[in-house]
């Protein structure tokens, strides 16, 4: 049994769907589960709806009814099919248009808006496959992954999650339908709608693969696989053809937007390898991530950020205070704010958090027991690899590197786990720092 996610860009157009439906033909034998992201740009125009004026809204709404109405005009020649798949995407849009007026916006509300383009977009890919002679069915995630109340961004429970999976999907896998089910949603405790953070899709194939006991997760996207660096900025950028699963969490979490930074954490569980591939190139290779890799060079790819904010937290309590640092994390904590970096010293703490996040509340808490300042501008470069710190000649060369491109170091992180060395510097540095680092370190 294989799982293969299918990306915004994998289901946008007529090639593209033609390609799904062959890569699904030509896997029929490993019985595979099709998960599907929204047609690209669908989620965006459906979150802009909030709050939008009933004379823009019309306007917003056909926008999204024309994207559809033109891939299923793509797909059939037939005039019938395509009246009713369209009176399909009519009846969801109605209901997304009442959901905009009826309810005032919140997490919860914008969650159940985002769930419609997965939606929208599973029915049509699992109606081109049976129009093709594949038997396939659609399938909402809701029915399958029950995730906390943390909307926006929220987790899976693991056991209400697998007894949902193999309640629903096996029975479909033992008459050879193939499930085509929606990406990136899930149903809260409470019963309601609850998206898993963008990029989500990728998460749900692993949450399935890991209630399934799936022999292989397929990460179908729009690039090769994952590189040594961004190939969209560097060119000299390589193709990894093996990375491990350490490898591979660092560099979501630090930046490479190949996966969702945690749709490797069901499959490590579960030590389940996962591919990422390329839907506009299928006869790539890709990149294979697994447990364990062996002889390769240390530092294997360079991710990077580039907006972080740099939270500087000091105070004299905190020498020789026990409980102080879970004080400070229980704050960012209360705040469900993710935490990058750390760097401790005997009376200050240094932190990362991602750029886009509000920090008001947070420090304004701090401030009650700390002194706290924010530097903002800032981003991360993020050198990555098995046993990276296995050399004493690497830190050196890293920081040889950036004295000689004259780039000032405002905070350094050495993970005790020996992946990753991550260096905060002036975001308008990144591009420069990552192409000196990269082609000196990795090319040569």
């Amino acid at each position: 049994m294989i799982i293969a996610k299918f990306g915004g860009t994998s289901v946008s157009s007529k090639e593209r769907v033609f390609n799904l439906c062959n890569i699904v033909e030509s896997e029929l034998e490993r019985q595979p589960i099709v998960v599907v992201s929204a047609l690209s740009g669908v989620t965006d125009l459906l979150l802009s709806l909030v709050g939008m004026p009933k004379s823009k809204l019309g306007k917003t709404v056909r926008k999204i009814r024309d994207l559809h109405q033109d891939l299923i005009n793509e797909l059939w020649n037939n005039r019938k099919i395509q009246q009713e798949i369209i009176q399909f995407i009519n009846l969801q849009l109605e209901e997304v248009v009442q959901l905009t007026f009826e309810e005032k916006p919140s997490k919860e509300s914008l969650d159940r808006l985002a769930s419609y383009g997965e939606i929208m977009s599973s029915h049509i890919i699992a109606e081109f496959l049976q129009s093709k002679g594949l038997k396939a069915s659609q399938v909402i995630a809701t029915e399958l992954i029950v995730t906390n109340n943390n909307f926006g961004s929220a987790e899976f429970l693991p056991k209400p999650t697998r007894r949902n999976v193999i309640k629903v999907l096996s029975p479909l896998i033992k008459k050879s339908i193939v499930p085509v089910v929606t990406g990136f949603i899930g149903q809260a405790k409470n019963g309601k709608v609850a998206t898993l953070g963008r990029g989500g899709s990728d998460y749900t194939a692993s949450i399935i693969g890991f209630c399934l006991k799936a022999e292989e997760i397929q990460i179908w996207t729009d690039v090769d696989g994952m590189f040594t660096a961004d190939p969209r900025f560097f060119k000299s950028a390589k193709l990894l053809p093996v990375v491990s699963f350490r490898e591979a969490s660092e560099l979501a979490t630090f930046g490479a937007r190949v996966l969702h930074p945690r749709t490797i954490k069901p499959a490590i569980v579960a030590n389940i390898p996962v591919k990422v591939l390329n839907t506009f190139n299928p006869v790539s290779v890709g990149t294979l991530i697994k447990e364990k890799i062996e002889n390769l060079s240390s530092i294997r790819a360079i991710a990077f950020k580039r907006k972080i904010n740099l939270i500087n937290i000091y105070s004299t309590e905190m020498l020789l205070q026990k409980g102080f640092l879970a004080r400070i994390f229980k704050v960012f904590a209360k705040n469900n704010l993710s935490v990058d970096l750390v760097s401790v010293s005997e009376v200050s703490v240094s932190v990362t958090l991602d750029g886009s996040e509000s920090l008001t509340n947070t420090t304004e808490e701090i401030s009650n027991f700390a002194n706290v300042s924010i530097v903002k501008g800032l981003g991360v470069v993020s050198l990555i690899g098995e046993g990276i710190t296995d050399s004493t000649q690497t830190i050196k060369k890293i920081f040889d590197i950036l004295d000689k491109e004259k780039i000032l170091t405002r905070m350094v992180s050495l993970g005790a786990t020996d992946i990753n060395i991550s260096i905060v510097i002036e975001s308008e540095k990144i591009e420069q720092a990552v192409k000196a680092l990269h082609d000196q370190l990795l090319l040569k």
